[in-house]
């Protein structure tokens, strides 16, 4: 009953404790674990393509989760103020491993190593700072792998919160929801090592397996994980509308889901007046959309180096579509028509869940198709999902207890 899956939710928790380790000292951070897959919870939901059937188990997270390589990692956390427990959930639903930390640590990034291919999972924690005295405290990035929650690096200092998009790190000034921030450093998804720090000049923008835009006084340039400029912004290519004295670039609107393999960047006369946008690769600078501005571009990571943008092509500035970018030497795929009302909600199991007055619509990226049903009836879309296993979407129990359970994709 919903009743006994919260206890058995609380209990496995509990249970769940991992010890951190200093630095320097044998790894013991993370635990690993086997434990069975909490039952599925007693709900009426009709889920959104492309999930199906009813839930098969429930997932013992107290937020969204997020997918990386074969496990589901998030945050189980009881009473405010008590310890955060990470775990890592397969697809069967099962704890592989969990490792605790501070409670103000909540933010967690899924990285993407160039070398391999693999996504690390990046936890922040604070430890004590010897050298400030004896309430003074540090904080501190590690990476583990997602499939047995083995050290891949750290613990390295970092100056404050993940801020993103990408391993961004910084100090965010008053509260967690200020928008202001204090020095910002961007990390090597591989190493750990600091690839840009603005306490050296460039203020780090958007990192992506280890490369990174980056803005100074009068420089807006990508750069690799040694630093080594990629391009510039001196180097790329004026949309031939925007030509003319006194243009400026800048950089655009952020991803609105993490990071992608491509910037937007925000183009300005000499007044200051938008002109538009347009959307680059970020290795290579290459132009892959011209936007207008009537409507600010809203770029969505699609998994394996593609990129998702809803926008206003500059030939149709009334008008919105969503675009598929997959590569710098492909052009982009228009995928279909977006109301003006409609807003991206989501983009998992390469579905984007459009939101609008009186409309819940799945697009298909991949193809460009549109379910007939929508998604109004679940209430909200799927949260992550595994690339040959089942989504997380989060449902109302019986007894109005919110919780997050698993369902079967049409590719599983």
């Amino acid at each position: 009953m919903p009743s006994n899956v919260g206890r058995a939710a609380a209990l496995a928790v509990t249970l769940l404790v991992g010890a951190c380790a200093p630095p320097g000292t044998e790894d013991t951070a993370v635990r690993l674990l086997d434990d069975p897959a909490l039952p599925p919870p007693e709900v009426s939901v009709s889920p959104p393509p492309p999930l199906r059937g009813e839930p098969l188990w429930t997932a013992p997270f107290t937020s969204e989760p997020k997918a990386a390589g074969s496990m589901f990692i998030g945050v189980a956390q009881g009473s405010a103020g008590e310890r955060l427990r990470f775990l890592a959930v397969d697809a069967e639903g099962r704890t592989r491993w969990a490792t605790e930390r501070d409670p103000e640590c909540t933010g967690f990034a899924i990285a993407h190593d160039p070398r391999d291919g693999s996504e690390p999972v990046v936890l922040l924690d604070k430890e004590k700072d010897p050298e400030g005295g004896l309430l003074a405290t540090r904080t501190t990035a590690s990476a583990f792998a997602p499939d047995d929650g083995e050290r891949v690096w750290g613990p390295v200092d970092v100056p404050g919160t993940l801020v993103g998009p990408g391993l961004i790190f910084a100090a965010v000034q008053g509260s967690v929801m200020s928008d202001r921030t204090g020095p910002k450093v961007a990390l090597d998804p591989a190493t750990g090592a600091v690839i840009a720090a603005e306490e050296r000049g460039e203020t780090p923008l958007h990192e992506y397996r280890g490369l990174v835009l980056t803005r100074s006084a009068d420089t807006l340039r990508a750069i690799d994980s040694t630093g080594g400029t990629l391009w510039e912004h001196t180097d790329l290519e004026v949309p031939a509308l925007w030509e003319g004295p006194g243009v400026r670039v800048g950089p655009g609107p952020r991803p609105t889901d993490g990071t992608t393999a491509a910037v937007s960047l925000e183009w300005t006369d000499e007044t200051d007046r938008p002109l538009g946008y347009s959307v680059h690769d970020l290795g290579t600078g290459d132009l892959l959309l011209t936007l207008a501005a009537s409507r600010s571009p809203v770029l969505l990571d699609a998994g394996r180096g593609r990129t998702v943008v809803v926008a206003s092509p500059v030939d149709e500035p009334e008008s919105r579509y969503a675009f598929r970018l997959d590569d710098a030497r492909e052009a982009p795929v228009r995928l279909g028509r977006v109301g003006d009302d409609e807003r991206p909600r989501a983009l998992v199991a390469s579905t984007l869940y459009l939101a609008g007055e009186g409309s819940h619509r799945a697009l298909d990226v991949r193809t460009g198709a549109t379910g007939e049903e929508g998604w109004r009836d679940s209430g909200e879309p799927p949260v992550a999902a595994l690339e040959d296993g089942p989504a997380i979407m989060g449902v109302e129990t019986t007894d109005r207890t919110r919780v997050f359970t698993a369902l079967a994709t049409d590719r599983t």
